[in-house]
């Protein structure tokens, strides 16, 4: 799936994640991913959606990633790697 394409639907199914192209990181046009604006923020469920310390069980099986958001950029053929500690990124595998 496309970049664009994965973010729209990411943005409709979990608005909470705030997906952006990557090159909003780096600005620079010619990064190519997903980066998540989401730092602090909780899906509807009351869980965050990266969790690098995986203090949350939901978490462990997904490297700190909620479930939700991990198969929808495993459905699309996308993974997902921190950068740090609070900030998660997404690559087209």
């Amino acid at each position: 799936m496309k970049e664009k394409t994965l973010i729209n639907k990411i943005n409709k199914l979990m608005p909470q994640a705030k997906a952006v192209p990557l090159a909003e990181f780096y600005d620079d046009p010619k990064a190519e991913g997903i980066w998540f604006r989401q730092e602090g923020n909780e899906h509807s469920d009351g869980f965050p959606i990266y969790d690098s310390y995986c203090e949350f069980g939901i978490h462990m099986d997904t490297n700190g990633v909620h479930g939700k958001l991990y198969k929808i950029l495993d459905d699309a053929g996308w993974y997902s790697e921190p950068y740090d500690a609070g900030t998660l990124m997404a690559y087209e595998g």
